[in-house]
C-alpha cells in the first residue's frame, strides 16, 4: 500500500469525525433557535396579532410610516408563506402560523451564520460557547415592540457579509447587501465595513490598496439605488417620530435606566471580554470593527436607545473579540484542556 492511500484512509476518520463535532454543535445551535423562536412568538406574536397584522397589511399596501414602509423582504417573506396556508387554517391562524415559522427560521439562519463566522477564527468549542451565550441572552433584544421581524435577520445577513469579504468573495457580497437592503436600511453599513476592513492606508499611491474603496462605492452605490427604488415603489412616508422627538424620548430618566438595563443584560460580560481581547483579535477582525463607531453613532441619533435589537448586527462584530480573550486565557492555562481549543 502506498503512502497515498494511507495517508487518504488516514483523512478518512478525521474528517468523519471533524463532521460530526459541526453536526452535534449546529444541532445544539438550532435547538437554541427553537426556544428563543418559541418564546417570541409566544411573548410578541400571539398577543399582539391584530396591530401585527394592522402593520404587516400597511407595508404590503405602501401606507405604511417610514422607515417601516421600506422594509419588505419579512413582510413579503411571510406573505407568501401565509396565502399557501390560508386555505387549510384560515386568515388569522395562517398569518401567526406564517410568521411562527419565519421567526424560528430567521432566528435559525442568524445564529447558525454567527457559528460559521465564528468558526473561521476559533475552535468549534470556543465558537459554540460563543453562539449559544448569544442566544442565551438574544431574549433581552427580542422584546419592547410588537413588529420587528427584519430584526432577526440582521445578525445573519453581517455574518455572511463579513465572510465574503474575508474570502473576496465580491459576488456574493453584492447579493446580501441587495437582499440586507430590502430587509432593512442598516445595510448601509455592510459597504462600510468592506472598506475600514480591507483598505489599507499606508502606500494608497498602489492601485491594489485602491481595491476595496472603488469594490465599497460600488456596494455603496448598489445600496442607494435598492433603498431608492423602494422608496419610489412604495412613495415618500413622514417618519414615525423625529430626530428632536427621539432625542427627548431617549434622554427621560426612566428610558436612560432601561437602556443601561438592557445594554448591560445584552452582552453581559461578554462586554469586558471585547475590551481585553481586542489586543488578541485576528488583525482582520479588528479592522472590522472600526465600522461600530459609525453603527453606534447612527443609534445615538435615530435608535430608541432602550430597544437594544438595534444592536443584533454588531454580535458579529463583537463574539470574535470577546472570543479571542477567552482564548487567549485558556491558553495560558496551565491544565491540558486549554491546549485543544485551537481552530
Amino acid at each position: 500500500m502506498n503512502n497515498k492511500v494511507i495517508h487518504r484512509e488516514m483523512r478518512v476518520p478525521n474528517l468523519w469525525k471533524k463532521s460530526q463535532r459541526e453536526l452535534l454543535a449546529l444541532a445544539l445551535v438550532a435547538s437554541a433557535a427553537a426556544v428563543i423562536a418559541y418564546r417570541y412568538f409566544s411573548l410578541v406574536d400571539r398577543p399582539n396579532l391584530v396591530p401585527r397584522l394592522t402593520l404587516h397589511q400597511q407595508i404590503l399596501a405602501g401606507t405604511a410610516p417610514s422607515p417601516y414602509r421600506y422594509r419588505m423582504l419579512a413582510p413579503l417573506s411571510a406573505e407568501l408563506l401565509r396565502q399557501v396556508l390560508e386555505n387549510i387554517f384560515g386568515a388569522r391562524r395562517a398569518f401567526l402560523l406564517a410568521y411562527a415559522i419565519y421567526d424560528l427560521v430567521a432566528i435559525l439562519f442568524s445564529l447558525i451564520a454567527l457559528y460559521l463566522w465564528v468558526r473561521r477564527w476559533f475552535s468549534w468549542e470556543l465558537s459554540l460557547i460563543g453562539v449559544l451565550f448569544i442566544a442565551s441572552t438574544m431574549p433581552i433584544a427580542l422584546q419592547n415592540h410588537y413588529f420587528q421581524p427584519w430584526s432577526l435577520l440582521e445578525a445573519g445577513f453581517f455574518s455572511l457579509a463579513l465572510l465574503a469579504i474575508r474570502a473576496k468573495r465580491y459576488g456574493c457580497l453584492a447579493l446580501l447587501v441587495l437582499l440586507a437592503t430590502l430587509n432593512r436600511e442598516t445595510a448601509v453599513f455592510i459597504p462600510l465595513t468592506l472598506f475600514v476592513a480591507c483598505l489599507e492606508f499606508p502606500g494608497v499611491s498602489s492601485r491594489q490598496d485602491w481595491k476595496p474603496l472603488l469594490l465599497s462605492l460600488a456596494l455603496l452605490l448598489e445600496w442607494a439605488m435598492v433603498y431608492g427604488a423602494l422608496r419610489c415603489l412604495q412613495g415618500n412616508a413622514p417618519h414615525g417620530l423625529t430626530v428632536q422627538a427621539l432625542l427627548t424620548k431617549n434622554l427621560s430618566r426612566i428610558n436612560l435606566l432601561l437602556a443601561l438595563v438592557h445594554g448591560g443584560l445584552f452582552f453581559g460580560c461578554f462586554w469586558l471580554f471585547v475590551i481585553l481581547g481586542y489586543r488578541d483579535a485576528p488583525p482582520f477582525v479588528r479592522r472590522a470593527a472600526r465600522v461600530l463607531p459609525l453603527y453606534l453613532l447612527a443609534i445615538a441619533i435615530w435608535g430608541v436607545w432602550y430597544e437594544v435589537r438595534l444592536l443584533m448586527p454588531l454580535y458579529p462584530f463583537l463574539l470574535p473579540l470577546g472570543v479571542s480573550f477567552l482564548q487567549h486565557k485558556l491558553r495560558t492555562l496551565p491544565s491540558a484542556e486549554g491546549r485543544s481549543l485551537h481552530p
